[in-house]
């Protein structure tokens, strides 16, 4: 049987900075200032932001481009 990767997001809980993801059939979240892992039984007070692997790397690449401030005011001249 094929795999499938699982995929992680940032989130809001109720204010609170996390991660959000899924195991089997349940919605969990982490929290990053208690350390619990609970699983997500309403909807209200959640706010979903990005796909964590996909910041990350984008995150990643700025630095390694000279960091945030570099790639946003620093662009390749377009070839025409």
């Amino acid at each position: 049987m094929a795999t499938v990767p699982q995929k992680s997001f940032y989130a809001h809980l109720n204010g609170e900075s996390g991660l959000l993801g899924k195991h089997q059939d349940q919605i969990l979240w982490f929290s990053y200032e208690t350390g619990r892992i609970v699983e997500v039984t309403s909807y209200a007070g959640l706010t979903v932001l990005g796909e964590a692997g996909l910041a990350d790397t984008q995150a990643l690449m700025d630095e390694l481009h000279g960091g945030r401030a570099a790639s946003c005011t620093s662009r390749a001249q377009e070839v025409r």
